[in-house]
């Protein structure tokens, strides 16, 4: 039978081991560890026993390293992307400020559509205007509008030719004579004080004098002879020997020029292939026409872009430095201008009982167009003028914005259809009161923006 192991330890005896104390009871913090038995493991000797480790607290400043504050977050951003977020914010800030102001002290508007009415007009509308001087007041008034255009073109030299060119130039001719305009017909003479004759290419209608201002006209003249002595300079006073069975006419009609005649010449010069004149004085024409038409449309009134009226006339050639032969063309044109109200105002007592008064524009639609039928331009100027008009148009009312603008001082929000209704000019009108809180028009018509707005085309 196996011996109990515990049986074999037998402890000294204090005579053995004189030297040994009793190991006195230990300190009461000390760790009591039980043994047990049953769980120690086999054939393991008293002396394998280690003595357990006892755990006594720490004593003075803990050495271990303490991570810093803030350790594992992501850095802070720098002071200057700092700063400059700053002034983001407030720039935003100043401009959402800005806004604000804008949208709440923004100027009270009204927005205006005046009344119209579409025309469809024909050849059968026939309507008649009067020259200035004679109209009487209810009827449509025209004047004249007269200007000079000029274009070149060079053409390569070729060989020479003999040419016998006839100076020319332009005069101001006056009528000292007559409230009303007087008519000179084609090759009416003008002579210089040497006995020198220039002519008229055309007819010339020249304005009667308003008070004591003269009529004046330009005119383009033309030498009687081919010749240098032609080439004159500036003349003061030019006669017109045609008027002396009338001697106060005589004395009152004259011209004077600003600038030498010039072209005047006998003799051999550069010339050109077969053809290549006419076809750049062609060129040149189409020019000139396509520029009178633009002066036409920009001209201040009612004009009749297609159908002023173009002379030309062919200037002399001259000698360009390289060889080549320039050719020089002259339009003169002559615009029928009517007052832009009155035009717009006979039109419309045509075919409005209402129209009487009320001051319209006139818009040209679809198709619109013009015919003069005066066959005559010579009778420009002193003569009535009749013509037709067809295709479509739109009479616009035209609205007294300062009026309604006066109007609406200080008035009640509620009041501002009844007010708008007492101008019948206007077809429609909204308003919008800034600031949004108040319920009244400004007392200041300069806080009053008044928009007027085209009505929508048929």
């Amino acid at each position: 039978m196996a011996k109990d192991y515990f049986q074999d330890i037998t402890p000294p005896s204090d005579e053995s081991h004189p030297s040994h104390r009793s190991v006195p009871p230990s300190d009461v913090d000390a760790e009591v560890i039980p043994i047990r038995v049953g769980e120690a493991p086999p054939l393991r000797g008293i002396r394998s026993i280690s003595p357990p480790s006892r755990s006594r607290p720490r004593i003075g400043v803990d050495m271990r390293e303490v991570p810093p504050v803030g350790a594992g977050l992501p850095p802070p951003p720098s002071r200057r992307f700092s700063r400059h977020w700053m002034w983001a914010v407030a720039g935003i800030s100043l401009l959402v400020l800005s806004g604000l102001l804008l949208f709440v002290f923004r100027s009270t508007t009204v927005t205006v559509t005046p009344k119209s009415h579409t025309l469809v007009l024909n050849d059968t509308s026939q309507f008649t205007a009067y020259p200035e001087a004679i109209a009487v007041p209810g009827t449509l008034s025209y004047t004249v509008q007269t200007s000079d255009l000029e274009d070149s073109e060079v053409v390569p030299a070729q060989g020479t030719t003999h040419v016998e060119n006839k100076a020319s130039g332009s005069i101001t001719v006056f009528n000292n004579y007559s409230t009303e305009s007087v008519r000179l017909v084609k090759n009416t003479r003008f002579m210089t004080q040497g006995g020198l004759i220039f002519k008229a290419p055309a007819d010339v209608v020249v304005p009667g004098k308003k008070g004591a201002t003269p009529g004046a006209v330009d005119v383009t003249v033309v030498a009687a002879e081919a010749g240098e002595k032609y080439n004159v300079a500036p003349v003061a006073r030019f006669t017109l020997p045609g008027l002396k069975s009338s001697p106060d006419m005589y004395a009152h009609v004259y011209a004077k020029s600003s600038a030498a005649m010039t072209g005047g010449l006998v003799g051999d010069q550069p010339g050109t292939a077969p053809g290549a004149l006419e076809a750049a004085k062609v060129l040149v024409r189409s020019r000139l026409e396509a520029k009178a038409q633009d002066a036409a449309s920009t001209a201040a009134g009612a004009t009749f872009a297609s159908s002023a009226q173009i002379t030309y006339q062919s200037q002399p050639n001259t000698i360009e430095a390289g060889g080549g032969v320039r050719i020089h063309e002259k339009a003169h044109i002559e615009i029928v201008v009517f007052p832009a109200d009155q035009f717009a105002q006979t039109i419309a007592r045509s075919v409005l009982t209402d129209a009487d008064t009320a001051p319209v524009t006139l818009v040209p639609g679809n198709g619109f167009t013009e015919h003069i039928a005066t066959t005559s331009f010579s009778a420009l100027g002193s003569d009535p003028v009749q013509f037709t008009l067809s295709g479509t148009a739109q009479l616009v009312w035209k609205v007294d914005d300062s009026a309604l603008a006066k109007a609406l001082i200080g008035r009640d929000q509620g009041a501002f259809q009844t007010i708008v209704s007492g101008f019948p000019s206007i077809e429609e009108a909204h308003a919008r009161i800034e600031p949004f809180w108040k319920r009244s028009f400004p007392s200041d018509p300069d806080d009053i923006k008044i928009r007027i707005v085209a009505p929508v085309e048929p």
